[in-house]
């Protein structure tokens, strides 16, 4: 083969190329490229999905996997009057498990009831489908 051959045989191809991707027909390594990128994309979008729904959960005695919404806690010290009681709670909350915001401190639900004297400390977790949580902490006392 001459020079000359192999610039015409490579123009000619260069030409092919050109003339399938005006016509929209892809060339096969084209299309086993774009084959592969959908192999790896769909278990790529899968294990995003399983990974983060596994930090969400929110911590509790008992989990759920398609939510959750318990109530768990202890005494703190001597129990009050009924009538006297008075009812604090602070909560934080969460989203995707990649946003959280909030005071959920024993502190905070004191102030937020006007408490001096702890009777009680609870806490609340709720969560749905692993996308929006919230944890909170109950106060009762005088």
């Amino acid at each position: 083969m001459t020079l000359g051959q192999i610039a015409g045989k490579s123009v000619e191809q260069n030409g092919k190329c050109e003339a399938n991707r005006l016509n929209n027909h892809p060339d096969p390594t084209t299309r086993q490229k774009r084959k592969s990128m959908k192999i790896f994309l769909a278990p790529s979008l899968i294990s995003l999905v399983v990974g983060l729904n596994g930090c969400m959960i929110v911590d509790s005695p008992i989990k759920g996997v398609l939510g959750t919404e318990v109530i768990w806690g202890d005494v703190a010290g001597k129990t009050a009057e009924a009538d006297t009681i008075k009812h604090g709670k602070a909560c934080a909350h969460s989203i995707l498990g990649l946003l959280a915001e909030g005071d959920a401190s024993v502190r905070a639900a004191k102030e937020n009831g006007g408490i001096t004297e702890v009777s009680s400390v609870d806490h609340s977790a709720r969560n749905l489908l692993n996308i929006v949580a919230e944890w909170c902490t109950l106060v009762r006392g005088n």
